[in-house]
């Protein structure tokens, strides 16, 4: 028998470098562990035994588990690459220098102040928070209690760790590298398929690395490191370690977190998006615990967490172990710590003899055994110190120990499945759930589809490569195992319910402290819905996602409420598996890359004549330094450029989305209030497109090029939306429509020239076609040459002026722009910005969508109805537009203010009839507003209720503490005849 001479350290044993060491830190305490140990189990080499604390009770916490599986063990981690508030520690690679701390616990979690909310814990039942504060006010108790909760807190400086993200397919995905996920591996190599195999350890082999088989004549270990590199020079086979499969979609669609390591820490994180044509899920199963009075203690812990820390590690948890199991998986952690040294105290089994499968090798290794036996209660604070076991004759005994291993039957781990909503299947004789219908091309083998021996777990594996090359129409021979020697878990006999103790210190979810009473009292008050179960009593949601917990919560209620197991139902398991750093979400995607700045195609040129920009998602000209030393003198100059004689204004960011097809009229004028049906190549039209409730969403111009293929032109902002949202009706409601739909907005580059000299300006671009009035009026497009590049031209106003909007290429944008604004001997065209465009659209009257809009306005509102009355077809939105609240009198509607004297601003209020000074009752507010050197005084949009019909009325407009008398007008206000715009 090996010797315990460095802690909870054993002499020999585990897959750790003994011949190194790493340093690190815990609370302040400079510990040091091996290379391959994890955080938790270099903790627990040294001793530490608390290490945080319960959510409610402040009750002290150990480790449970050394996975994914544990809820106790969270920890705050730094490492050489930064910081992370909350990781488990059984997750955690030990590097050098690492520093890790408690997240639980004040001001230590040895000594916890808040413990002393035990005294009134049976107060603290479920639903106390819903029963106790919410009088006088939730409010007043909220934050209190939300700074004693939570597992970490985030500091307060950025670290940012090296991210990456891939994107790939393949064949297959194993996800999972244990024996059963090994074997489909290995049967599938050699044959030209493409095959990624995934497991969040950092090394393949999962339950081989700790448990007592040979395979072939290897030990398990061997065999691992054989298949592994053989499975390595395959270049079909992509083999990531340290990896988790966090999410699954539909398409087969994953998304895995992958952490590469080094001496250091985990010095880059790459997410990867993969789409496999096949899946085997091999995720294996963990330990379920056994419940009974005062199981949370520190020390008791999942039997195949102690005989993993054994074989892989080289680490046992207590000096003096009992064993606590209802099927045989106990007795072989029992033999594994008697062969390391340890003293196992004795194994309680609640079976009978005749149903334990290894009792013979226990007695030989010297360990005591009793049958049909329970534990009824346990003593100690800061580690179990004894357990009371109760026979079915009720004789009760005393057992000194300073840990307890309990397995009580074993949970597959079909998360992964559910996610693609397949429902889990109750299997009775293995007290557990299985993953029942799966989704296509979905193959589940070894301890996830329930087998409970090695030999069933490698014939799991082969099989599904097997049943993958037959769909596939690939060759697979599978790899047969000769020999196979490794003990059998045996049969499970649940219990559930424990018989003894109290229910009140009997817990089932470790982290949210939830006890057997707080069922009882939920069924009690009729949250019997296993989902309503979860909410009330907040069983199950914590870190672990009810790993250890969730199951023999169900099963408790289903003996409460009489039903079976099978019967009862289970929560819902919603990605993600594990939980993932915001960080590594984001990626690269911060600052700048965040939301990535836009760039017009002739930005440089914009800089040369010193434009001032905003960020709109494009970097857009506001105004030109170029033409006044401040912004208002800019605008002002940039206007009267446009009114006097010609501006230039830069509109490449303007929405272009191409719609061809033998379909495309009937299509298109679907989204509009305009019936585009009935444009002919070369004319345009303007309208609005309506969401389905009658709204207005979007607004622009529909230009016709040839005959099935039209132009639509939305708003900057809503290009990229306006896009999609055709492609979504195209997809899912008019899929035989025969339309193609092509977003070209950054394929050309738009440039408007605006003015009474706009068409000269023109002319100097040798277009090939006439620019007369006659010959090419407003609202119409001609396609043709400017020079010997390919233009688009539109005659549109945007500014009440003769205006053309010239489309070039986009990598001809700067040299056009360049040639437009070159100086005449006799003008000087000027740089327009997006300050003094929208200043000569108010002018005009001119809708801006978002500014004079709100989400209740409707083209009824804005002066359409006639347009609306006159469309016999139908459009999105139409049917809502006959809704009473569309239709109402005492709606808001779009109408011009024009200012007596004072300065009438954006979002000042209208005052009701009658009123004079605020507060008091308003009719409406102001949209837009400036004051207008063409009409020379302030003036404004509005939506004010029955606008339309109170033109010429006088109203007074609350305007940052002033009152401006203002008349209402129709929506223009400069050159109503519209003569300007039809020169």
């Amino acid at each position: 028998m090996a010797s315990r001479s460095h802690g909870y350290r054993l002499d020999a044993g585990g897959l750790i470098d003994r011949t190194r060491s790493v340093s690190f830190t815990f609370n302040g305490r400079d510990l040091k562990g091996h290379p391959g140990d994890t955080l938790a189990s270099a903790l627990i080499a040294n001793g530490i035994n608390i290490i945080g604390r319960s959510l409610k009770f402040h009750r002290p916490r150990s480790f449970f588990g050394v996975g994914s599986e544990d809820p106790n063990s969270m920890l705050a981690v730094r490492d050489r690459y930064g910081f992370e508030p909350a990781l488990r520690a059984g997750q955690v690679q030990l590097c050098s220098g690492l520093k890790a701390n408690s997240v639980t616990g004040w001001p230590s979690p040895e000594f916890d102040v808040a413990a002393s909310v035990q005294l009134i814990k049976g107060m603290l039942s479920a639903g106390f928070y819903y029963k106790t504060f919410m009088w006088p006010s939730w409010r007043y108790f909220e934050p209190m209690i939300r700074r004693s909760t939570g597992f970490g807190r985030p500091k307060p400086v950025i670290e940012f760790r090296k991210l990456q993200y891939r994107h790939a397919t393949c064949d297959v995905l194993i996800i999972g590298g244990g024996p059963a996920g090994l074997s489909a591996a290995r049967s599938l190599a050699g044959n030209g398929t493409s095959v990624v195999m995934v497991d969040d350890q950092p090394q393949f082999g999962g339950s081989l690395n700790w448990e007592t088989a040979t395979i072939d004549g290897l030990t398990g270990v061997a065999w691992v490191r054989t298949v592994v590199k053989a499975l390595g020079d395959d270049p079909n086979f992509t083999l990531l370690s340290g990896t988790t499969v966090a999410a699954a979609y539909e398409g087969n669609q994953f998304i895995l977190i992958q952490q590469l390591l080094d001496s250091g820490g985990v010095h880059t994180e790459c997410l990867w998006k993969l789409r496999a044509s096949h899946v085997v899920l091999a995720s294996g199963m963990v330990d379920r615990p056994l419940l009974f009075a005062g199981n949370d203690r520190p020390g008791i812990m999942l039997s195949s967490a102690t005989r993993r820390l054994i074989g892989e590690f080289g680490v046992t948890p207590a000096r003096h172990l009992a064993i606590y199991t209802n099927n045989d998986s106990g007795y072989l952690t029992a033999i594994a710590a008697r062969r390391a040294g340890v003293d196992v105290v004795g194994i309680i089994d609640t079976r009978a003899e005749t149903a334990a499968m290894h009792v013979s090798a226990a007695r030989d290794a010297e360990i005591p055994c009793l049958f049909e036996c329970q534990i009824e209660s346990t003593t100690g604070y800061k580690r179990v110190t004894s357990i009371e076991i109760r026979s079915k004759e009720r004789r009760v005994r005393r057992m000194e120990c300073s840990g307890v291993a309990v397995s009580g039957g074993f949970t597959p781990l079909i998360h992964l499945a559910t996610h693609r909503g397949v429902q889990p299947t109750y299997v009775a004789q293995l007290g557990a759930f299985l993953a029942g219908s799966l989704p296509e091309a979905w193959y589940v083998a070894g301890g996830v589809a329930g087998a409970t021996d090695l030999e069933t777990a490698l014939s799991h594996g082969a099989k599904a490569a097997v049943a993958i090359g037959t769909t596939a129409g690939i060759p697979v021979r599978p790899k047969a195992t000769q020999s196979v020697t490794a003990p059998s878990y045996g049969r499970i006999e649940p219990e559930w319910k424990p018989r003894y103790g109290s229910p009140s210190a009997t817990w089932v979810d470790f982290q949210n402290d939830v006890k057997v009473s707080d069922v009882e009292l939920a069924a009690r008050e009729n949250y019997v819905s296993i989902e309503h179960l979860k909410r009330y009593t907040t069983l199950g949601m914590g870190t672990d996602q009810g790993r250890t917990s969730n199951v023999n919560g169900l099963a408790i209620m289903a003996g409460i409420t009489r039903q079976a197991v099978e019967s009862i139902g289970t929560t819902t398991s919603r990605p993600p598996y594990t939980a993932i750093r915001m960080d590594t979400i984001a990626s690269n995607r911060r600052g700048d890359l965040f939301k990535p700045r836009r760039f017009l195609p002739a930005h440089a040129v914009h800089e040369q004549r010193s434009a001032v920009f905003e960020d709109s998602g494009w970097q857009r000209p506001d105004w030109y330094g170029c033409n006044g030393r401040n912004r208002e003198d800019a605008v002002t100059a940039e206007m009267q450029a446009v009114r006097t004689h010609v501006g230039v204004f830069d509109g490449s960011s303007l929405g272009k989305i191409e719609v061809t097809g033998p379909d495309a009229a009937q299509f298109i004028s679907r989204f509009y209030v305009s019936n585009m049906a009935t444009l002919t190549p070369g004319r345009m039209r303007y309208s609005v497109m309506l969401k389905e409730n009658g709204v207005i969403y979007d607004d622009g111009v529909v230009a016709c090029v040839a005959v099935n293929h039209f132009l639509a032109s939305p708003t900057s902002s809503q290009a990229e939306a306006v896009a999609a949202w055709f492609e979504q009706w195209r997809q899912t409601e008019w899929p035989s429509m025969r339309v193609g739909i092509s977003p070209v907005t950054s394929n050309w580059a738009t440039i408007a020239i605006a003015g009474p000299r706009a068409r000269e300006l023109l002319a100097k671009l040798k277009p090939n076609f006439d620019l007369s009035n006659e010959a090419f009026a407003h609202m119409q497009f001609r396609e043709g040459l400017i020079g010997n590049t390919a233009a688009r031209i539109a005659r549109i106003s945007f500014t009440g002026e003769l205006q053309y909007e010239v489309s070039v290429p986009a990598r001809y944008a700067p040299a056009l722009l360049e040639v437009l604004l070159a100086t005449e001997a006799n003008w000087n065209p000027c740089p327009v910005g997006t300050e003094a465009w929208l200043r000569l659209r108010l002018e005009k009257g001119y809708l801006h969508l978002g500014s004079d809009t709100n989400g209740r306005t409707t083209p009824l509102d804005i002066g359409m109805a006639g347009i609306v009355t006159k469309r016999t077809d139908d459009f999105i939105g139409k049917r809502s537009l006959r809704l009473a609240s569309a239709t109402s009198e005492d709606c808001e509607q779009l109408v011009g203010l024009r200012a007596f004297e004072g300065i009438l601003q954006v979002g000042g209020r209208v005052l009701s009839t009658g009123y004079t000074r605020a507060p008091c009752p308003t009719d409406g507010y102001v949209t837009s507003a400036c004051f207008s050197p063409s009409v020379g005084s302030f003036i404004g949009l509005a939506l004010i209720e029955r606008g339309q019909q109170r033109l010429g009325e006088t109203v007074l407009v609350y305007c940052s503490g002033t009152v401006v008398s203002c008349e209402i007008s129709i929506p223009g206000f400069y050159d109503p005849d519209n003569r300007r715009l039809h020169a």
